[in-house]
């Protein structure tokens, strides 16, 4: 089932940007549009200085394992560089790109899968939001993936099998940050309560009041174990989620904004426009 891919995909939407991606071998899969995990297609990237990849917004999760050589990667405006033995997560809806080390380009193995449980249980498991995984141990677990390529492009023939991988995937990743993490308590039990009310309202002197400690003492510990405020973090989840429900629903977008707890639709606008770049209307057209 495996091709070679020698030439660049058709884009009419002008969303990816591409160098050169003629030493690639890919399975694209087909079927399988009410699976919670349907799979885009799975490859191997082999060494190429010239490779890049660039998504305005990205239509499904991607996971690539980096077999040899190096790469770098910037999502959502933040950079990184990977090396063998290294995994990267690039969430669903996220602006990115990545490209290969010139003098050392990477050789990867990858899964292009679309699928919102992901995103519910990389929360979960507290690795929402995180890219990088080094030394991620998940080798064999990509080779199983790219197995599955070589006998069928069906999803509705692997759906079972690919959900099983992709979760043990993330199970083993999760382990191994939260371990070296460990996370206070503080800042952990604070993540809790922002999950949990994604569809409603919490305040930062709400948590602190729960938790019996000052407000600077959640600010400060939260930002030191996840790298943001409280409220960066709950807003850029809740706009999140609001993607989710533009790309993917026919709600208006006042009953979004109710739904995600903003008390009036003009200020959701408003803020979805100044951390997105578009009015919500305006990223509901582009997207579809």
């Amino acid at each position: 089932m495996i091709h070679n891919s020698k030439e660049r995909l058709i884009d009419p939407f002008d969303n990816i940007k591409y160098g050169d991606v003629s030493d690639e071998d890919i399975t694209h899969f087909v079927g399988g549009h009410n699976l919670p995990i349907r799979v885009e297609s799975i490859g191997i990237t082999h060494p190429n200085p010239d490779y890049y990849i660039e998504r305005k917004h990205s239509d499904y999760f991607i996971f690539e394992y980096i077999l040899s050589g190096v790469g770098h990667i910037v999502c959502d405006g933040k950079e990184y560089t990977v090396n063998a033995g290294d995994m990267y997560i690039l969430p669903y809806g996220s602006t990115h790109k990545y490209y290969a080390e010139k003098s050392d380009p990477f050789e990867k193995i990858w899964i292009n899968v679309h699928g919102n449980i992901i995103k519910t249980v990389m929360r979960a498991y507290s690795i929402d939001g995180k890219v990088v995984f080094k030394n991620s141990g998940c080798k064999a677990l990509f080779y199983e993936l790219f197995h599955i390529a070589e006998n069928t492009s069906f999803n509705d023939d692997i759906c079972y099998t690919v959900a099983d991988i992709i979760f043990r995937m993330i199970n083993k990743v999760a382990q191994s940050e939260n371990t070296k993490s460990h996370v206070s308590s503080v800042a952990k039990q604070a993540k809790i309560m922002l999950d949990d009310n994604l569809y409603g309202n919490i305040t930062v002197d709400k948590i602190a009041e729960t938790l019996v400690v000052s407000k600077a003492h959640i600010i400060s510990e939260f930002k030191k174990y996840y790298g943001v405020t409280p409220y960066v973090y709950y807003i850029e989840n809740k706009l999140n989620v609001a993607k989710d429900m533009l790309a993917t629903s026919s709600m208006r977008i006042s009953e979004i904004a109710e739904t995600l707890g903003f008390c009036e639709q003009n200020y959701f606008s408003s803020l979805f426009k100044k951390k997105v770049g578009v009015s919500p209307d305006a990223y509901r057209k582009q997207i579809r």
